[in-house]
């Protein structure tokens, strides 16, 4: 069903005005880098502690503390915190805008989507406030982990259906991201008339890798 667009004209124009600037582009690249960064170096370190060779286990915020703490550190840091200020202005531009599906008719989908964009530009928006903290000196707090919000909502009433909820709904996400690997839609994203065609069985490849290893980390994430 198509529904009308949410957002009055008066918001998103000049949005749109920003998002069509060259340094809005610019920003949002080092965003997609930095996260990525963040990523590896939360994989790295479980990689290592896999292997017994000095990593941990650990999360967004340790991956910053690990930046923090190598030689200029304070200075990567703060490019990693321009690119996660840069990443969540981006979400936001997709949140008031849906460049992507620009001209197509909204439905309930769409708001969905749109939805999850603005919490990933909070979520990512808090990530580089840590940063910030850690760049002037103070320790990254852990009492926003899953951990310590699961417990929390047990403690509620109806608050272990309420988990149940929660978990379903994250290993629904996991299998959406299985099912995005199977189908193989994300080429769409790619400038395949620019590769060859080695580049574009590698580039498949490591997509599909790539996406399938976050819905199988969502699924683990909900079963627990």
């Amino acid at each position: 069903m198509a529904l009308g667009d949410p957002l009055p004209e008066n918001i998103k124009q000049p949005v749109r005005q920003a998002a069509s600037s060259l340094w809005v582009e610019q920003l949002a690249r080092l965003g997609y880098a930095a996260k990525g960064l963040v990523y590896f170096i939360v994989g790295l370190l479980a990689a290592q502690a896999a292997f017994g060779s000095g990593g941990k286990t650990t999360n967004t915020s340790g991956a910053l503390e690990t930046i923090v703490t190598q030689p200029f550190g304070k200075f990567l840091l703060a490019i990693v915190t321009l690119g996660l200020i840069g990443y969540a202005l981006w979400r936001f531009v997709q949140t008031i805008l849906d460049p992507e599906h620009s001209g197509k008719e909204m439905n309930a989908k769409r708001i969905v989507k749109r939805l999850g964009y603005a919490f990933s530009a909070i979520a990512y928006l808090s990530l580089a406030v840590t940063s910030i903290k850690l760049i002037m000196g103070s320790s990254s707090s852990d009492s926003d982990s899953v951990e310590d919000w699961t417990i929390y909502f047990l403690n509620q009433p109806f608050g272990r259906w309420l988990v149940v909820l929660l978990g379903l709904t994250v290993i629904g996400v996991g299998i959406s991201y299985l099912y995005r690997s199977y189908k193989g839609k994300f080429r769409k994203h790619f400038k395949l008339y620019q590769m060859t065609q080695t580049e574009q069985i590698w580039a498949m490849r490591l997509g599909r890798f790539g996406i399938a290893a976050r819905g199988i980390v969502f699924g683990i994430i909900g079963i627990f």
